[in-house]
């Protein structure tokens, strides 16, 4: 089974950009993220959406 669930750090490097510019896409809602207990996190088919999008 593949994993589909991403780190902030996972995300980071799979768009190619900065970790901390990845929290500041959260704080502004640019991202497609969940919150779990405080912990950010992501899954690669909704970022594979938002990014087929257009960032």
């Amino acid at each position: 089974m593949q994993r589909t669930i991403l780190s902030v750090t996972e995300v980071a490097a799979y768009l190619g950009i900065h970790k901390s510019m990845v929290y500041v896409m959260v704080k502004l809602n640019k991202l497609p993220h969940l919150l779990i207990h405080n912990k950010v996190i992501f899954t690669k088919e909704s970022l594979d959406v938002w990014a087929g999008k257009g960032m």
